[in-house]
């Protein structure tokens, strides 16, 4: 599966929402900030992002981890400078907020 191409579609989509509801909330940055050990959090997601993203149980499983992946990545992407992450920077800042940041790999 190719999550670079997931990522390049779904994250705009996410920040474009958040823009326009007028930015990231406490309770959202409360929610990155989570260290639960579950797949609703995004630290909790990618410390078994095998079970949840790469060998799910079934395809629920893997759509809500995508989910917790998307949304957090849409969020960080306020932070000053944005974040990079599967060779794509995602900024709300940039233009389509995503930059592909090697070419050769999209």
């Amino acid at each position: 599966m190719n999550y670079q191409i997931i990522l390049h579609h779904n994250v705009p989509r996410f920040i474009e929402y958040i823009k326009q509801r007028g930015g990231v909330t406490d309770d959202e940055i409360n929610w990155l900030q989570c260290t639960d050990d579950t797949l609703n959090n995004p630290e909790g997601m990618l410390a078994r992002a095998d079970e949840y993203l790469l060998y799910p149980k079934d395809e629920k499983t893997f759509t809500s981890g995508l989910f917790v992946l998307v949304l957090a990545l849409a969020i960080m992407s306020f932070i000053p400078g944005g974040v990079h992450f599967f060779g794509l920077h995602f900024c709300s800042e940039v233009e389509n907020f995503v930059v592909i940041e090697n070419e050769s790999e999209a």
